[in-house]
């Protein structure tokens, strides 16, 4: 009786030994993911540096007051979108009424945004190519400055992230 349990229990063993290892185990596979996200990111160059002070010239025979600032460049790397906020009167002669509207200038010299002393400007696309440089200027031009004192006036860009 024990030989018949010995030869059975020799008989797995051998069937066992026998068998390809493939048959005993599965191959394991792993799957690596990377994944990053890229965040939208622009460099400013300001020719006469941040918040600059623009002196504006007059003209006599129409009252208008006028500027431009000096050279921004942007370096985004997306198709930004920019807004120009509404003129704010920081400071006017008392009495006066005037009437200002301000512009995003592109180096084509053509408006890209407006806004004036009433609104604000909606999101608009500054048509620049991603990681290229690109230059603007803003300008303001004042309607009804005929009283005699300081005017002082301010806009607000913002170049909006993706």
């Amino acid at each position: 009786m024990n030989f018949k349990r010995l030869s059975i229990a020799t008989l797995q063993a051998l069937a066992l030994g026998l068998m390809p290892a493939a048959a005993l185990a599965a191959d394991e596979t792993d799957t690596v993911k990377f994944i990053a996200t890229v965040p939208g990111a622009c460099t400013y160059t300001y020719e006469n540096g941040v918040d600059e002070t623009v002196t504006m010239a007059y003209d006599s025979g129409t009252n208008t007051l006028s500027g431009e600032s000096s050279g921004i460049t942007v370096n985004c790397n997306f198709a930004a979108s920019a807004t120009l906020g509404q003129v704010t009167a920081e400071n006017e002669p008392v009495g006066v009424t005037t009437t200002a509207a301000a512009a995003l200038v592109g180096s084509d010299e053509v408006d890209i945004i407006t806004s004036s002393d009433s609104a604000g400007s909606a999101s608009t696309l500054l048509g620049n190519t991603a990681g290229d440089d690109s230059s603007f200027t803003v300008s303001l031009d004042v309607d009804g400055a005929t009283v005699q004192g300081t005017y002082e006036y301010s806009v607000l860009l913002t170049v909006l992230d993706s």
